[in-house]
């Protein structure tokens, strides 16, 4: 049996002559590619190069299939002049010189990884480098300037002579690290800002169906286990009789968690038929009587009471007072699961004072301190691996923990590990869920169209309060209430906006791209109301409200890239257009739509987005498009909703996301400003909500407010 890479990459860490290195930058490093910056650097492990010039990257951001081990690994190996195809990566212990920008914790989210990360990542490749170079002009006695790099190699271009970097590992274990290295004008790199495929080592493993997921996790005398969770919201286990399900085979165990009842066995499929086999005694709770039509009155009731205030500059009641017209709109938005493909799960092993986790997390700090907590022992006694995700989401960032600790309560003091695996239909029926939300927006026009007074009012679950972003919630307002909205990017004079934060037994979660789920259909579907009141072709009409001219570049971009001026008026085909400030980057749209009896396709997307400078085009390409067809979903087709307490959906056949037959031909301009580097992530998510209804208004004349689109 041959070595296989993770036990091979398990055994090098482990080698004494190793070279480990890496540095911790605050996050005010956090700055253009042509910053100049003088930041301290403080040693600690990034990079491993072993004696035999295998270099590994210890990646503490979470890889769930957005590219960031590929983009941070050639921020890393292009300063380092490592042998890009012969690089690893694996992801990192849990310790503090990973943490985030949000806190002191691991939290893969936000699409920051690369937007905190990068500088950092160069610093501590063109670092290593130097002290290689230092090392090998030491050996040959000769000036650094005639040593050269490339390829995991030092060579002397007098003699000839090379060294592999492995060769002088144990000249620079000792060497003072440069506190401010020198990094490669932009023109000089090989793999930052050239279109990367991504890197073999993860791309390979995963094709072929070797990449370790947690739902790959396999180890001697491993149990599963499956949990009967209450349908009904806030519902309550009065008694239950395990007695039938114990009968059956492969049953081990089964005990009561928190969470609902844990049925442990020889394999899963066991543990989940056995679930049908314990009779419960629930407690249904008041939660039980409630449905989505009980919840939008709620909601409406609110949207007529004054709120806590997101923002108020001038005078809004002066401005609709004196307006030529006014335009005003309600906004339904749906509960909306994740549906991660790979299905949640977490395996523990519990060994008295220790154990060992391991999962796909976005939030490993957060998993580990919480299985610590549940085993009462200290956190530095749990051994946490983070494996490949197969899709986040936001999901496996729970703040709540939930699917953790129902893997963690389940293992507690039991003999084997334990994978908890929940099945999709627990996923789906269960939350947490992008909160439901009732809008409505306002707009004041004078009579040359303009807007002079922006008024909204949100009421949606709030998906901070209480979580460890909790500093996110202030006032009474949750950021995923205002993102988007009280910073959007046009120039109007006065504004009033507040918003409601009811609360319900149903968990509720951040959803890619966030707040801008609800916020971006709401400014750019209202906006191009007001284009269309004013007679004003809506390109032309956002560019003259806006003051950014990155903005305006990227309206000019995608204008172009969409030959706008020249579309075809077909019966029943529309084109529309957004725009949405998200994450640090900026992404305009044009989606052309087919509307037939009844539905409608999007046919083709044109995108222009300005994420300051990218550092591996090909995968903001990529991303693009993923966010794009990722929110077709449920623009068309996704929502989750609640009768007499439960979610009515339970899978991917009712609760549908986008599948290939609806995938649009998509097209990507890429512009570079130069600006501090944003995140890609996500924002291609929001813009695409607006501009399909918009197109589908000038397809039909007819405006849709609520999602998903139900054409009638």
């Amino acid at each position: 049996m041959g070595l296989s890479r993770r036990t091979f990459l398990k055994n090098t860490t482990l080698a004494t002559s190793a070279f480990i290195i890496g540095f911790y930058l605050p996050s005010t490093a956090r700055a253009s590619e042509d910053s100049k910056d003088i930041i301290a650097l403080q040693p600690n492990a990034f990079i491993q190069i072993d004696p035999d010039n295998t270099i590994t990257f210890l990646m503490g951001q979470a890889e769930m299939g957005q590219g960031t081990y590929t983009a941070m690994a050639m921020s890393i190996a292009d300063e380092l002049d490592a042998d890009w195809d012969a690089v690893h990566f694996k992801a990192s212990e849990v310790k503090p010189i990973y943490n985030s920008v949000f806190g002191p914790f691991m939290l893969t989210a936000g699409s920051t990884s690369m937007s905190t990360k990068h500088l950092e990542m160069r610093k501590i490749g063109a670092a290593v480098n130097a002290m290689l170079k230092t090392a090998a002009a030491q050996r040959w006695n000769t000036d650094i300037s005639n040593v050269k790099t490339a390829k995991a190699h030092a060579m002397n271009v007098q003699t000839g002579e090379k060294f592999t970097y492995g060769e002088l590992v144990s000249d620079i274990q000792t060497m003072n690290v440069p506190e401010n290295p020198k990094l490669k004008d932009l023109k000089e790199c090989t793999l930052i800002g050239k279109p990367t495929k991504r890197h073999h080592s993860e791309a390979w493993a995963k094709v072929t169906g070797k990449a370790e997921y947690g739902v790959d996790v396999r180890m001697d005398n491993l149990k599963y286990a499956a949990i009967l969770h209450p349908a009904v919201f806030g519902s309550k286990i009065v008694s239950f009789d395990p007695s039938e399900a114990l009968k059956r085979n492969g049953i081990l165990k089964i005990k009561q968690i928190p969470g609902g009842i844990a049925v442990i066995a020889d394999h899963w499929f066991q543990a989940k038929e056995a679930l049908n086999s314990i009779n419960v005694v629930w407690d249904k709770g008041a939660f039980a009587n409630v449905s989505t039509a009980d919840l939008q009155k709620e909601y409406g009731d609110l949207l007529k009471k004054p709120g806590a205030s997101m923002r108020k500059d001038g005078n809004t009641d002066k401005a609709f007072k004196e307006a030529h017209s006014i335009i005003s709109a309600e906004y339904e938005f749906p509960f909306l699961a994740h549906a991660p493909m790979e299905p949640l799960n977490c395996t523990i092993h519990h060994t008295g004072d220790s154990a060992k986790m391991w999962t796909g997390g976005q939030m490993q700090t957060t998993y580990r301190d919480d299985c610590a907590n549940i085993l009462g022992i200290k956190p530095e006694s749990v051994e946490y691996h983070n494996t490949f995700l197969g899709g986040g989401f936001g999901r496996r960032g729970a703040a709540n923990s939930d699917y953790i600790n129902d893997a963690v309560y389940t293992a507690k003091d039991e003999p084997w590990p334990i994978m908890t695996l929940w099945t999709r239909e627990d996923d789906i029926r269960m939350g947490n869920y992008r909160p439901m939300y009732k809008n409505k927006a306002r707009l004041a026009l004078n009579k040359f169209g303009d807007i002079t007074a922006f008024e909204a009012k949100v009421v949606g679950q709030p998906v901070v309060k209480d979580t460890i972003l909790g500093f996110l919630f202030k006032d009474g307002v949750d950021w995923a209430q205002w993102d988007g909205l009280t910073d959007h990017p046009y120039s109007i004079m006065n504004h009033d906006m507040q918003s409601h934060s009811p609360s319900s037994p149903i968990p509720a979660l951040w959803w890619r791209s966030v707040g801008h789920t609800q916020t971006a259909p709401m400014v750019e579907g209202i906006v191009d109301e007001a284009a269309h009141k004013a007679g004003v072709d809506p390109i032309a009409y956002r560019i003259s409200m806006l003051d950014d001219l990155r903005c305006i570049k990227l309206l000019v971009d995608v204008k172009r890239i969409s030959d706008w001026g020249n579309r075809k008026k077909e019966k029943n085909v529309g084109y529309g257009v957004a725009l949405v400030k998200s994450f640090g980057s900026i992404v305009a749209q044009v989606a052309k739509v087919r509307v037939s009896k009844n539905d409608f396709k999007v046919e083709k997307v044109w995108c222009s987005v300005d994420c300051g400078f990218a550092v591996n085009p090909l995968n903001v390409e990529n991303q693009m498009i993923s966010g794009i067809n990722f929110g077709l979903a449920p623009t068309k087709y996704s929502e989750i909703t609640i009768q007499n307490g439960e979610a009515v959906q339970n899978n991917f056949y009712d609760y549908q996301v986008t599948r290939i037959s609806d995938a649009p031909d998509i097209q990507v301009s890429i512009v570079n400003s130069g600006e501090k580097i944003g995140g890609i992530g996500e924002t291609a998510v929001p813009p695409i909500f607006p501009a399909v209804a918009n197109a589908i208004f000038d397809a039909t004349g007819k405006r849709y407010h609520s999602l998903p689109i139900k054409i009638s």
